[in-house]
């Protein structure tokens, strides 16, 4: 019966932990990128929203601009939101 469970351990099981382990990397380094991705958005419009006040783009670029980087900050959000479930 030992000998049953170390085949076992031997031809399932460590390659089930290399896949979960290989696995739970992926799923970490998307995590981490969501988030980096999530971070530079708002930075995006922070500086957006200096060059208005600088005077280096008009309110009307400001607009356009802040609403793509409004909308792609939702959808990471709801990428997100989507992945707990």
């Amino acid at each position: 019966m030992v000998l049953g469970k170390l085949l076992y351990d031997i031809i399932l099981g460590i390659p089930m932990t290399i896949t979960k382990k290989t696995l739970e990397g992926i799923r970490d380094a998307a995590d981490k990128e969501l988030l980096i991705t999530e971070v530079s958005v708002k930075q995006k419009l922070q500086e957006l929203q200096l060059q208005l006040q600088d005077g280096n783009i008009t309110e009307q670029e400001y607009d356009v601009m802040e609403i793509k980087l409004i909308e792609r900050l939702k959808a990471i959000r709801e990428h997100r939101s989507q992945e707990g479930n």
